[in-house]
């Protein structure tokens, strides 16, 4: 659900030619030569939901089935399951032009966790336990598992401008900076994990290499601050000269052929403050976890000790160091194509960077199109996606005015099949379509003839 671009960034209004508090998520230099003098964003919120493991059946929602739910189906594959949470609740937020430049600041709360390499066996230890008669005994060995979450409020500031232009070609660019409060976050990165089950009560661990940290969210509302950054840049190539124009000035053309962007996005981190629990660890010596299954944690400070006093080394092993979260950084590159009219047609490429040696939530990639109908009052958008590369993924946006609600990921309830997530977002605005100045009509010029004074003009006079 969306106010900004972060749950699946919210393809189907991704595109939009009159929606820059919404367009500025995904690459801020679409602020500039928008459609939309001034958008005024009064709340919105977002959710994007998506996992491999747990589904609900299709065509099986109803009040009656969830209270007769005893177990959640579960989902076997070949491959490491994951799992990707996106929540955001946007705040008061504004977009505007001042010619040819633009400007926006934003306020959001964001949530987003990602769980990546849980092994295949997971599904077993789901069905059968985790001490189950084929695990005894047996060496294994799991590596390369990442888990994230991260929680933080930001204010956003951007500014954009024309770089360039020249003959039908026009290029602007943008950058948003924006303060960071982080509230919570927490990660483990678990490069090996060698281990064997004795019997139901011990672990005996071979070999543990990683690193974990989080911070005690219930100390204060804000326990770090940090800084972030988007950067974007746009080519566009329009139906009329671009040389000399100017947006808004007082009215504005934003009609183009085609559009081409390129946009990096949330590059920062946050610095969380005491206490916080972190450790890098490398062990190859024998240890024993005993009692594991009867481990019991009252509080976070119970979590670390846990670690380090089942895995004796690690804490020996480790050392202390600064915890930062870093913030899901990704690459984005973006077209859109006028077909006809107000028919347009818009694509996406989005690659999350990967954090293999940090503590860091990572984005999820995917890639899209979403051909949409798009006028001054009405919009309408199918995004069609592929999720991870891979998985697809169908939804409806519609635009009334300056109210949006859409979902990139109706294809499961539309078709009724098995559920493995969910994806909706809504925006409520107050847009000002155009300068005060842009089709005013002339004023009259009156015209009072006076006692003995010369006869009137034949005609009336105006003036612009």
């Amino acid at each position: 659900m969306s106010s900004r671009l972060t749950a699946q960034d919210n393809l189907g209004i991704a595109g939009s030619t009159r929606s820059p508090i919404n367009t500025v998520w995904n690459n801020p230099s679409t602020i500039v030569d928008s459609r939309a003098f001034i958008d005024i964003q009064l709340a919105g919120f977002s959710v994007f939901a998506k996992n491999d493991l747990v589904y609900l059946r299709g065509g099986q929602l109803s009040v009656a089935n969830f209270d007769t739910m005893t177990t959640v189906p579960l989902r076997k594959q070949n491959t490491p399951y994951t799992a990707f949470i996106d929540v955001q609740i946007g705040g008061p937020s504004v977009a505007f032009a001042v010619k040819q430049h633009a400007f926006a600041i934003s306020t959001s709360a964001r949530v987003m966790a990602d769980v990546r390499g849980i092994p295949v066996k997971a599904y077993d230890w789901a069905m059968n336990g985790f001490d189950s008669p084929e695990e005894k005994n047996k060496v294994n060995t799991i590596r390369n598992i990442r888990t994230n979450a991260l929680a933080w409020g930001e204010i956003g500031l951007t500014y954009g401008t024309i770089l360039q232009r020249q003959g039908y070609s026009m290029t602007q660019g943008a950058i948003t900076v924006k303060r960071l409060f982080g509230y919570a976050g927490a990660g483990v990165r678990l490069d090996s994990w060698t281990y064997k089950i004795l019997d139901n009560n011990s672990i005996q661990t071979q070999e543990f290499i990683g690193q974990y940290g989080f911070n005690d969210p219930t100390t204060a509302l804000v326990n770090g601050k940090g800084w972030g950054a988007d950067i974007g840049i746009t080519h566009k190539v329009r139906y009329k000269q671009s040389e000399g124009y100017t947006p808004h000035d007082p009215c504005t053309d934003g009609d183009y052929r085609y559009r081409i962007g390129l946009s990096l996005l949330d590059v920062g981190r946050i610095k969380f403050t005491e206490p916080v629990y972190t450790n890098n660890f490398s062990q190859n010596q024998s240890t024993m976890w005993e009692d594991y299954q009867g481990t019991q944690a009252d509080d976070i400070e119970d979590i670390d000790s846990l670690i380090n006093n089942n895995f004796e080394l690690v804490k020996e092993n480790g050392f202390m160091t600064k915890y930062t979260m870093l913030l899901p950084t990704a690459i984005s590159a973006q077209a859109d194509i006028n077909l006809i009219s107000n028919l347009y047609l818009y694509g996406v490429v989005t690659y999350g960077v990967p954090w293999l040696n940090h503590l860091g939530v990572q984005r999820s990639g995917y890639a899209g199109i979403a051909p949409r109908w798009e006028t001054k009052r009405f919009e309408a958008s199918i995004p069609l996606s592929l999720y991870q590369y891979k998985r697809p993924q169908l939804g409806l946006t519609l635009r009334l005015n300056s109210i949006i609600i859409g979902s990139d990921d109706l294809g499961a309830l539309l078709f009724k099949k098995d559920i493995y997530g969910a994806d909706i977002y809504f925006s409520l605005k107050y847009t000002i379509f155009k300068h005060w100045k842009c089709g005013a009509k002339p004023k009259k010029i009156g015209y009072k003839r006076h006692v003995g004074g010369a006869p009137p003009p034949p005609c009336p006079a105006w003036r612009k």
